[in-house]
């Protein structure tokens, strides 16, 4: 077996002689000496590694390589200390092949030119950019906030709403809106936003092809159209606005629930704040399961929202929707913006036996306003009481014409008005529902009985 000796006379390795092993016929002898080998062999293993934080297979790889060329020790740790020997190791190493992955870590050897990475106050706040605000104290521009709300509260409908007015310059209630370019993607169901579109157009008072919001048709994958969207989107006027409609149209990964999908698809909704204009970007987001009004924040992986700048949520407070936030938000709090939610249709929007097709658009109120909605919403869910009282078992169509609500040029029963008050009274346990009809409770008789006798 091929053993070294340390010459501490000349403070080198060399192999080992005929007399060399002669001396070592002592077995403590032997084991010290070989120990002594490994010993100086393991502190060359550890500067070394200690110097470029590589893995075990390239250390000794450039190891075997550097102590055939330099045999002193000593004068091989003063040159690896030296910049010459630092940047001739790392050329090295770089051109080594290991199928690992730890070899594919990076080591950025220090270097005087590098850019200096500790700043003083004065150096830090330099770079201090004032927020820009789309909407007024709340959404600013470079920022990505999602929007989380149940199916049927309206986030469409607000979005849709914000799109418009953010194209037109108009506020929101009493809140500046940054007028600018908007950019929105149906892509969960884009014909119903056509449906509303339209319809906002007769509403709104705007002419359709003459407004700065543009449209992507259609569930797509983001990854797939980047390259052009950011094209076209170059080419557009001040781009203020991006809306995704929805999250879970355009996610991409296997796993909703996987924090490693939900940030890459975080990631990629963040990358629209690059576009040209450097637009707010809003994320419609459906809530997790058995969601309550007080914890609306976006379904899947918790990454998601650790990587938004902040999670507004639309709630239904008595006849109105509160937008506001939920979870997270960085910014100033705010009072919720209030927004009434009416069933509209229009002289374009009809189905083909020239039909009109109902749709709901959103539209802002203030604090009086809501108080009104909220005082009629009772006087509505009293009038069904007293329907419901003198023809119990009566089905929606029949309280409605007997309460007189319709809708249309045809005036069919407005059923969902009816169906409205029903699910507000269920609420409160003023009606029960008994073999597919409603009939009052104990609780909503007296109710009735209290309002009676107040005349």
């Amino acid at each position: 077996m091929l053993t070294a000796v340390f010459d501490n006379d000349t403070r080198t390795w060399r192999a080992a002689t005929a007399d060399d092993v002669a001396t070592f016929r002592e077995p403590d002898a032997e084991e010290t000496a070989r120990r002594e080998a490994a010993y100086q062999l393991e502190r060359l293993v550890a500067v070394h590694s200690y110097l470029e934080t590589r893995t075990r297979r390239r250390i000794r790889a450039a190891e075997a390589k550097r102590i055939a060329e330099i045999k002193h020790l000593h004068a091989w740790v003063d040159f690896i200390h030296s910049p010459e020997g630092l940047a001739a190791d790392r050329a090295e190493l770089d051109a080594l092949s290991v199928d690992t992955p730890e070899s594919q870590m990076t080591v950025v050897p220090f270097s005087t030119s590098a850019p200096k990475q500790i700043l003083t106050d004065d150096e830090f706040t330099a770079g201090f950019v004032p927020p820009e605000y789309v909407l007024d104290g709340i959404m600013q521009r470079r920022f990505c906030y999602s929007l989380t709300a149940p199916t049927g509260v309206g986030k469409t409908a607000i979005a849709l709403r914000l799109a418009a007015h953010v194209g037109l310059g108009r506020k929101i209630g009493d809140r500046e809106v940054q007028q600018g370019a908007v950019l929105y993607f149906a892509s969960e169901n884009a014909v119903d936003v056509q449906a509303r579109w339209i319809a906002m157009a007769q509403h709104c008072g705007f002419e359709i092809g003459k407004t700065n919001v543009r449209f992507v048709s259609g569930a797509t994958r983001l990854s797939e159209i980047a390259q052009q969207v950011s094209y076209e989107a170059a080419n557009m006027d001040d781009l203020a606005l991006v809306v995704v409609d929805t999250s879970a149209a355009t996610f991409e990964g296997d796993d909703e629930n996987s924090n490693v999908h939900a940030i890459e698809h975080a990631k990629r909704m963040r990358s629209l704040t690059q576009l040209k204009g450097g637009p707010t970007v809003l994320v419609l987001c459906h809530p997790t399961k058995r969601a309550t009004v007080d914890d609306l924040i976006p379904r899947g992986g918790g990454a998601f929202l650790a990587e938004v700048d902040g999670n507004l949520c639309a709630r239904k407070s008595d006849s109105a929707v509160e937008l506001h936030w939920c979870g997270k938000f960085r910014g100033m709090d705010f009072a919720p913006i209030l927004f009434r939610l009416d069933t509209v249709t229009a002289v374009r929007l009809k189905d083909r036996r020239g039909r009109s097709i109902p749709t709901v658009l959103a539209a802002p109120i203030d604090e009086t306003a809501r108080q009104a909605m909220a005082a009629a919403g009772r006087d509505d869910e009293n009038l069904v009481m007293r329907a419901i009282e003198k023809q119990p078992g009566a089905s929606l169509a029949e309280l409605a014409t007997a309460l007189g609500w319709s809708y249309g040029s045809s005036n069919k029963p407005h059923k969902m008005k009816v169906k409205r008050a029903i699910n507000e009274l269920s609420a409160a346990k003023l009606v029960a529902e008994h073999r597919g009809t409603w009939v009052l409770s104990a609780k909503g008789q007296q109710e009735l009985n209290a309002l009676d006798r107040i005349g």
